[in-house]
């Protein structure tokens, strides 16, 4: 599972041939998963400015602006794309030192597989945190990770 995230963290931080320097990138460290409800859920970041034109314009998101995208991705145990069902995500998220918010989270479908997606505004250098409730079924699972915005 975590060979998936770090592929899809590489694939969303491709280059796109554009040789403009971008002002601050993620650790790509900054994964967590779990399982709900016979779904596994896994999280993962990416700097905004890291995105490759592609992926920016499929998801709507201004890659000039600063901050960190929060992806996460809804599979079965194997990897495999997975109906969310009555999957419910609570998500909050602070670039410290300000206090957590509710952070939309928009549904993405493609070939048989849903992602959620969403962004935090910050300005590098940034620790930016995020919690996550999930539910499904009657299950609840938890996951909190922090992303380090740095400037390059």
């Amino acid at each position: 599972m975590r060979q998936l995230a770090l592929i899809l963290l590489l694939v969303l931080a491709a280059c796109s041939g554009d040789k403009a320097p971008v002002p601050a990138k993620a650790h790509a460290a900054a994964t967590a998963s779990t399982t709900v409800g016979g779904v596994t859920l896994q999280t993962s970041t990416v700097a905004l400015a890291d995105l490759n034109d592609a992926v920016a314009t499929r998801y709507g998101i201004d890659r000039s602006t600063d901050g960190i995208m929060l992806l996460v991705t809804v599979r079965d145990a194997a990897g495999n794309g997975i109906d969310p069902g009555d999957l419910q995500l609570v998500v909050t998220a602070s670039a410290l030192p300000d206090p957590p918010t509710p952070l939309a989270l928009r549904a993405i479908q493609t070939d048989g597989m849903t992602d959620y997606l969403g962004v935090v505004n910050a300005k590098a250098p940034a620790t930016v945190t995020f919690k996550l409730i999930a539910t499904r079924g009657g299950a609840r699972s938890d996951i909190a990770t922090t992303a380090e915005l740095q400037p390059r």
